[in-house]
C-alpha cells in the first residue's frame, strides 16, 4: 500500500537564498572570466560617479561568492536542521550504497541532501573557498589585481593566479555533474529545483525538523561579512 504524498517543510529561506544568489554570481563570475565586456557606473548620492570595469565586477562577485561561503559555513553548524552539515555529512558506506543505486537506476527520496548530494554540497564549498581565496591574491599585468596580491611576492602571485584559473576548470566540471545529477532525478521522477524555490518537498512521509530564527540567519550573515571585510580591508 502506498503511503500519501505528503507536502513538507524541508529547505529555510536563508539555505534557498544563499543558494540562488550563489547561482547568480558565480554565473555573473564565469560571463565577466570568459567573455569580458561587462562595466558597470554607479551614482551614490555623497560619493559620485564609481566606475566598474569588468574585472572590477568580477572581483566583487568573487567576495561575495566569499561572503557566501562564509556564511554558509556558519549556517552549516548553527542553521536549520536539513542545512546543518552534520544531517548531511554520511561515512563512504552510505555514499557508496547511494552511488550503486543511482547506477542501477534507483532513486531514493530523502528530507534534505542525500549521502551523495551532502558530499557534492562540501565539495563545492571546499571549491569555491579556494577559488574565491586564490582570487584574493591573483593578478594580471593589465587588467586586475586582486585586493591582497599586494601582500604577497610576484611568484607567488603568479602560481595562486595559476591555480585560480585551474581551480574555476574543476569548478566547472563539477557544476555540470551538479546540474545532469539535478536532471537525471527529475527523470526519475524527484524535482529537487521545486523543494529549492518553494521550501517544501513532496514526500511519504515527514520528520520533526527544526527551524532556527531568522535572527540568527542574520547574524550569521554579519559575522561572514566582517570576517571578509577584515581579511580584505574593502569590498571596493
Amino acid at each position: 500500500m502506498n503511503r500519501p504524498a505528503l507536502s513538507v517543510r524541508v529547505w529555510d529561506l536563508p539555505t534557498r537564498l544563499f543558494h540562488w544568489s550563489l547561482v547568480l554570481l558565480v554565473l555573473l563570475l564565469w560571463l565577466t572570466g570568459e567573455f569580458g565586456g561587462f562595466s558597470l557606473t554607479l551614482s551614490p548620492p555623497i560619493l559620485g560617479d564609481i566606475y566598474l570595469t569588468n574585472m572590477d565586477i568580477h572581483g566583487l562577485a568573487g567576495q561575495g561568492v566569499l561572503i557566501l561561503v562564509a556564511f554558509r559555513i556558519l549556517w552549516g553548524l548553527w542553521g536549520s536542521t536539513t542545512a546543518r552539515f552534520r544531517h548531511f555529512i554520511r561515512g563512504p558506506g552510505p555514499v557508496l550504497a547511494d552511488l550503486k543505486a543511482l547506477v542501477k537506476g534507483r532513486v531514493t527520496e530523502s528530507i534534505g541532501h542525500n549521502p551523495v548530494g551532502g558530499l557534492m554540497v562540501v565539495a563545492l564549498l571546499v571549491l569555491l573557498l579556494a577559488q574565491s581565496v586564490t582570487g584574493l591574491f591573483s593578478a594580471d599585468d593589465f587588467f586586475f589585481e586582486g585586493p591582497l596580491a599586494d601582500r604577497v611576492d610576484e611568484s607567488t602571485s603568479e602560481t595562486l593566479t595559476g591555480l585560480h584559473h585551474r581551480l574555476f576548470s574543476v569548478l566547472q566540471v563539477l557544476i555540470v555533474a551538479h546540474i545532469v545529477a539535478v536532471l537525471y532525478y527529475l527523470v526519475r521522477g524527484l524535482n529537487l529545483v521545486g523543494p529549492m524555490i518553494t521550501g517544501r518537498k513532496i514526500l511519504s512521509r515527514s520528520e520533526k525538523l527544526y527551524f532556527a530564527p531568522g535572527w540568527s540567519a542574520l547574524l550569521s550573515l554579519v559575522f561572514a561579512v566582517g570576517g571578509i571585510l577584515l581579511l580584505v580591508g574593502d569590498l571596493i
